[in-house]
């Protein structure tokens, strides 16, 4: 009885559908690369490092074809064309291209690992650093999206308050709560992509800051993909 009750425990539940996903574990190990990360500074852990490595592996390997989601996802965005606001579609657009571009360049990254690339300076050096160009490309997209998402918010908010039409105070207060949430979100991205951009930054070489600080930040930008995840993840 008591282990019926926690094999189908609704957490288990939910973690068991978590982890049957590809996206899901990706996060996860992403998380547990970080962490090795920074272990491997603070303690000068050889297992650490070699954790990590295997962990960066696997995770390039589960995001083998991913730059193909990213490309329908800008097609998608491109095709709704009298929808929305026409700079979010844009930059949209540019930073999905953007993350494809990083995400395929990647895919050499992993190939070289396996040695079915040749190690040559273009291949280990001058390609993970045109992967980390691009991801920062992506993420500079993604700080003018997020910036006008708040933007927007912002003019949403003081139209409602604004509003002459005639709405209950229910409904008014509804609008509200649902562009405030619209705000929250956009803000919180902003300060994932920022994050983010703090690890890139010093991956190129723009920043010098100790390589703890970084393995931190990839561990906060982590359990923001892995909280936004697991809150997405359905039980039914």
């Amino acid at each position: 009885m008591v282990y019926d009750t926690l094999v189908y425990h609704p957490l288990v539940t939910k973690l068991v559908k978590f982890l049957d996903t590809t996206a899901g574990r990706e996060k996860l190990l992403r998380l547990l690369q970080y962490l090795c990360r920074f272990l491997a500074v603070q303690q000068g852990s050889a297992l650490s490092r070699q954790l990590q490595a295997q962990f960066t592996i696997v995770r390039k390997v589960l995001r083998f074809l991913k730059p193909l989601n990213h490309i329908q996802a800008a097609s998608k965005v491109y095709d709704q064309k009298l929808i929305g606001d026409s700079i979010v579609r844009v930059l949209n657009i540019i930073k999905n291209l953007c993350y494809a571009g990083y995400l395929t360049l990647d895919q050499i990254n992993l190939l070289r690992m396996f040695k079915l690339v040749p190690m040559t300076t273009f291949s280990s050096k001058k390609v993970p650093r045109w992967t980390n160009w691009f991801w920062l490309f992506g993420l500079v997209s993604g700080l003018l999206l997020d910036l006008r998402n708040i933007q927007i918010s912002d003019v949403k908010l003081k139209e409602v308050n604004d509003s002459k039409e005639e709405i209950t105070d229910k409904q008014r207060i509804d609008l509200v709560k649902a562009t405030h949430r619209e705000r929250f979100m956009a803000t919180r991205r902003l300060l994932w992509d920022s994050t983010d951009m703090f690890i890139v930054l010093n991956n190129l070489g723009y920043l010098a800051n100790r390589e703890q600080y970084v393995a931190l930040a990839g561990v906060v930008t982590s359990m923001l993909g892995l909280s936004d995840m697991w809150k997405a993840t359905k039980t039914n």
